[in-house]
């Protein structure tokens, strides 16, 4: 029976780093089938993003999702396991554990320096020296306020609000950087062709009860980030605010 390992990494088929990781993997966890979700050189934010919503969703119970971005050379690797038994490593970098370290019972540093593959290695092993001491709250920083989290394929732009500040079916202006557009806000993600509109998407439940939701823009029939002048994970997020300083779009 195969084990599935989501990768989140700024590095992807086609380089030399991922096809060793792969070819290394397959002597140590034979089993392991790897899929691959690749962000830019080093966006912890989107990565961050990316890791919750792998891990915290629906799948199988034994799978693993790492990260490698944003690595620094020497620093040990940490895990931490979901309640329901979803492995996660990767080194405490930027904000790529931001997303879940409050949706896991503890994060610990493990035993390894420098090697993914033997960090997955060890959590899938059980290796009895794999956990060591834990990694405090405070070392990992929260989630960035109001930002724009991840743009996917299609051009919808994930972002770090929880919520609308208006009701379903109301206008709002959102600036982007130095773009600002209307958007209206919908209850999905279905929208009319040449609408934007700003809705709940991103949502995973939380270990002490409820679900933690984000809203993303949407542009119907095309690409948000494009009509947003393609921003980057981390770029700044408003709602309501006038448009008088931005150019309206």
């Amino acid at each position: 029976m195969s084990r599935l390992v989501q990768l989140v990494a700024d590095y992807g088929p086609g380089d030399l780093a991922y096809a060793e990781l792969v070819q290394r993997l397959a002597l140590t966890v034979p089993d392991a089938v790897v899929h691959h979700t690749r962000v830019a050189s080093g966006d912890t934010v989107a990565a961050g993003f990316c890791v919750a919503q792998l891990a915290l969703t629906d799948g199988p119970p034994d799978r693993v999702v790492a990260h490698d971005v944003g690595a620094r050379s020497g620093e040990r690797l940490c895990g931490g396991r979901t309640r329901d038994g979803v492995w996660i490593v990767g080194q405490n970098a930027g904000w790529s554990w931001s997303f879940v370290i409050d949706e896991l019972p503890s994060l610990c540093h493990l035993d390894v320096s420098d090697g993914l593959v033997l960090a997955i290695t060890h959590v899938t092993r059980r290796h009895p020296h794999a956990i060591c001491d834990p990694v405090p709250r405070d070392a990992v920083p929260p989630v960035p306020e109001r930002t724009v989290a991840y743009v996917d394929a299609a051009g919808n732009v994930m972002t770090t609000i929880a919520e609308a500040p208006v009701a379903a079916g109301a206008r709002i202006q959102v600036p982007i950087g130095q773009v600002s557009a209307r958007a209206v806000v919908r209850a999905s993600r279905a929208v009319p062709d040449g609408e934007l509109a700003l809705a709940t998407a991103a949502s995973w439940p939380r270990r002490r009860g409820g679900n933690r939701s984000f809203v993303e823009l949407v542009l119907g029939g095309g690409s948000a980030a494009e009509r947003f002048a393609l921003p980057a994970p981390g770029a700044p997020v408003s709602l309501g605010r006038s448009a008088r300083a931005h150019r309206e779009l």
